[in-house]
């Protein structure tokens, strides 16, 4: 496997409240980004909660190590904390946030996706792009009925609305994907500051023309040139069996 990483707090943001996590061992490997929200800095806070339960969680990996119980048991921790310290200090109440991971097993190729909230992972094969996870807003629950089309959701005036994130409910709906890895396949996690500019095609020809060492710093540059109304991170992991250099 080969990562390449970055966050930036965008052109509009006064800070940045992604966090995100890249862990390397030697069966498992994680990545996650998460992507805070709540007034006066308490989505920095939300976000940083629950990217350190993870890596606590997966720090105490063993030989009974499950993925699908790891990203549950994991996520629900998280949301546990964020909700008691929102209960306790006022400044912070009503934070959250979102959460999107691949846990990758090299051993048998095999990716675990979790997902709570509108950031993404996206699957790059044979020079196509795959959203695997599904935006959990209230604007992509009008497209699933047929109520909107895409091209209104694009400027609706709710599409920012979440449906999900830690921090939000008691107990925390979350979406798992397996997808079996082949050579080549690249695996692209993001927060929604990215695809705030960028549609799916202009991501996949900026990895296609820069390749995966310089497409994320290329993503970032492009969606501030565009306005960086959000802050942005993203995570780009490249399955280079062969070893190619990309």
């Amino acid at each position: 496997m080969k990562v390449y990483f970055d966050t930036h707090k965008g052109m509009v943001r006064d800070n940045n409240e992604d966090n995100f996590i890249v862990v390397e061992k030697q069966r498992y490997n994680l990545y996650a980004v998460a992507d805070g929200m709540g007034g006066h800095n308490a989505g920095e806070i939300a976000s940083d909660i629950a990217i350190n339960v993870l890596k606590e969680y997966f720090d105490c990996e063993s030989d009974e190590f499950k993925v699908p119980k790891f990203i549950n048991e994991s996520i629900n921790a998280a949301n546990k904390i964020i909700r008691d310290e929102s209960d306790k200090n006022e400044v912070y109440h009503g934070m959250g946030t979102t959460m999107t991971m691949a846990v990758i097993d090299s051993l048998e190729n095999i990716a675990y996706i979790g997902n709570v909230g509108d950031s993404r992972v996206y699957l790059i094969r044979n020079n196509e792009i795959e959203q695997i996870t599904e935006d959990h807003t209230y604007v992509h629950e009008l497209l699933k009925q047929g109520k909107i089309t895409f091209e209104e959701a694009k400027n609706h005036p709710k599409r920012n609305v979440i449906t999900r994130a830690i921090g939000s409910e008691d107990l925390v709906q979350i979406d798992i994907f397996e997808i079996e890895l082949l050579p080549d396949d690249i695996l692209l996690l993001c927060s929604d500051g990215l695809i705030a500019h960028l549609s799916d095609n202009e991501i996949l020809e900026t990895i296609k023309t820069y390749g995966c060492s310089e497409s994320v710093d290329r993503l970032i540059k492009l969606s501030n040139d565009y306005g960086g109304i959000d802050n942005i991170t993203i995570i780009i992991i490249h399955n280079n069996l062969r070893g190619d250099n990309l």
